[in-house]
């Protein structure tokens, strides 16, 4: 039996015993496939399959530990393969971070502009959404690295989170605001003040929604946006309070608005989140290893080796 027959089975047996469904993935005929099964049971007086019917509907018990050894030899061809294409001379490849559209901007521009300028030959494909979306995508498996808050909702025995930024949320609004001529303000200080906040496809708004139902009030939610540097600019001559990452101000044209701290302040903890695999691809580890050492040492980015 070669590898590609070792395949054949593999996905007999995670279809289901589907053979319709395994044919389509194999892209080869039901009958050539059911001829197959048959030729190699034959061949080697085992049987391999339960059957009903005429149907596959499990494994024996020869079966079962063949499928076993198969997984682990396909799992090993397919890393060998893999391996000896990353050990090509040019590394070249496609890599999908997902950063949400605040992050990027306060956080991430300088180094995502270093990545992409000094690895021509590696495809940088960077998705802007929420982190919940982030974290659903992350799941689903189509995005390598999500930049995210935390607390996340992803699974610690499947997921690593490291983290790479720590500040706080903080309140803007305009000059003259009443609670402008406060020190610090308090989170019942909102109660009686219109908000602009992100909306729900944002982890900041779960995290706020989570505070004010720990202090017992629903707050006066006048706008709702995705775009942090409008919710910004309407507190702007009026009286709206927005709550946004502290480092934000640094972005933003401040003239007649300030920035008040919480006495309470909500955390903003930055992590870098992948998925925990055996194997980690060349491009993989550089770009881990990059964004860790960028945010926690302050090293530039180099190229990739």
């Amino acid at each position: 039996m070669d590898i590609s027959q070792l395949k054949y089975f593999v996905c007999i047996v995670d279809s289901d015993f589907n053979l319709s469904s395994a044919s389509r993935k194999l892209h080869i005929s039901q009958p050539a496939l059911t001829q197959y099964i048959r030729k190699f049971e034959d061949e080697e007086n085992t049987e391999l399959f339960i059957r009903s019917s005429g149907r596959l509907v499990g494994l024996t018990v020869s079966g079962e530990n063949f499928y076993v050894n198969a997984m682990n030899v396909v799992k090993h061809h397919e890393l060998m393969l893999k391996e000896l294409r990353e050990n090509a001379s040019t590394i070249k490849g496609k890599i999908a971070i997902g950063v949400p559209p605040l992050i990027l901007t306060v956080l991430f521009t300088r180094l995502l502009s270093q990545l992409i300028t000094k690895n021509p030959f590696i495809n940088f494909v960077i998705v802007e959404e929420g982190a919940f979306e982030l974290e659903k995508q992350m799941v689903l498996h189509e995005i390598d690295f999500a930049i995210i808050l935390q607390p996340t909702d992803l699974k610690q025995q499947l997921f690593s989170e490291d983290l790479i930024h720590k500040d706080e949320l903080t309140a803007f609004m305009s000059i003259d605001h009443p609670l402008a001529q406060q020190d610090t303000i308090s989170w019942f200080d909102l109660k009686q003040h219109p908000l602009a906040i992100f909306k729900e496809t944002f982890m900041i708004r779960h995290q706020l929604e989570r505070k004010f139902e720990s202090l017992g009030f629903r707050p006066n939610i006048a706008i709702t946006s995705s775009s942090w540097d409008f919710l910004l600019e309407s507190t702007r001559g009026s009286n709206f309070i927005t709550i946004l990452p502290s480092p934000t101000r640094n972005h933003m044209r401040m003239e007649g608005i300030v920035e008040k701290h919480f006495d309470q302040p909500i955390s903003w903890h930055v992590v870098l989140a992948y998925p925990i695999k055996q194997h980690h691809n060349r491009i993989e580890i550089y770009v881990k290893r990059s964004i860790i050492d960028f945010f926690t040492k302050g090293i530039d980015i180099e190229p990739i080796k």
